[in-house]
């Protein structure tokens, strides 16, 4: 079935709009056959469409993406998730699209295996924008700015990183969004969030191989974020205002959100979002409330004996 469609591929490729119907039925046994068939992967690989931060309402092959890099780029940057909207949005495209890089949409459960064997086209390196060790090109007075910054958000990190503790490999900050606050990057070698998520709904799935390959998480923030400015101010009063332990945890679960993971515990992150909806309505005392029972009071989640007591949070 896949050699036949692979044929009628070659066959009709001259004829745009038919090429484009054939595709929108038959794309996902080609990503197959580049998954399985080693030997005649690039060739397949002509064949590949996606749509892009360029290319509009059109699919794009990956010569087309070449044609149109930057001057000095020498890698494909993609992005994988559920549904174009979705990788659209992500916090890890604004940075790029910024600085004029064009990102491939990768939208198909398919396209994450297919990419474990998929290393380069035309001697172009594909690189997933949500996994670490991305460089963008910067400039001598950027690169000065970024120091700076590093050294005014140090303290931040810091506090993040002892507040979030195992659930975080390290924080730093970020070059590659603009407008979110935060974002959670997976290592180069590990899977990433779309991938963990297809892992862990598979029923006979591997759990010793899931545990082993689990995302590594790194927190970057965005140190210009008016969010990130105002938690840095609160950290240096008092790094251990328990209020700030719950917005550094509200950070962390929307930014695992955002960046396409799933809650582990989500009824802990609707108690915090409830405890900051009390404080935005100054709702003092809720004691006699129907609310009560599900809403635990600030203290109460406090863990005796410790000053910092929102370290641990249920």
């Amino acid at each position: 079935m896949v050699k036949k469609c692979i044929e009628l591929f070659f066959e009709i490729q001259e004829n745009k709009d038919d090429f484009d119907k054939f595709y929108e039925q038959f794309g996902r046994n080609l990503k197959y056959g580049v998954h399985e068939d080693s030997g005649n992967k690039e060739k397949l690989c002509d064949l590949l469409r996606y749509y892009s931060t360029k290319s509009g309402e059109k699919l794009t092959s990956f010569k087309e993406y070449i044609s149109r890099m930057k001057e000095g780029q020498d890698k494909i940057y993609y992005i994988t998730g559920e549904s174009k909207k979705s990788v659209e949005n992500s916090p890890f495209v604004e940075g790029l699209k910024r600085k004029g890089y064009e990102v491939l949409y990768m939208t198909e459960a398919i396209d994450e295996y297919m990419m474990q064997q998929l290393k380069e086209f035309e001697g172009k390196k594909f690189v997933s924008i949500t996994k670490g060790g991305i460089e963008l090109e910067e400039n001598e007075e950027e690169k000065q700015a970024k120091e700076q910054l590093k050294d005014e958000n140090k303290l931040l990190c810091e506090v993040i990183k002892d507040t979030l503790g195992d659930q975080v490999e390290k924080v730093e900050i970020s070059s590659r969004i603009v407008n979110s606050p935060c974002c959670i990057v997976t290592g180069e070698q590990g899977w990433s969030a779309y991938m963990e998520r297809i892992m862990k709904a598979q029923a006979l799935r591997n759990n010793a191989m899931s545990s082993y390959m689990v995302a590594k998480k790194t927190l970057e923030i965005n140190p210009t974020h008016p969010i990130v400015n105002e938690l840095r101010k609160k950290v240096a009063v008092d790094k251990n205002d328990k209020t700030v332990k719950d917005l550094i945890w509200l950070l962390y679960e929307t930014s695992l959100l955002s960046s396409g993971f799933n809650l582990e515990e989500p009824s802990n992150f609707a108690s915090r979002i409830h405890r900051m909806i009390k404080l935005g309505l100054a709702i003092d005392d809720v004691e006699q409330d129907a609310l009560d029972e599900e809403i635990p009071d600030l203290d109460e989640m406090e863990d005796v004996g410790d000053d910092t007591k929102m370290d641990e949070v249920d």
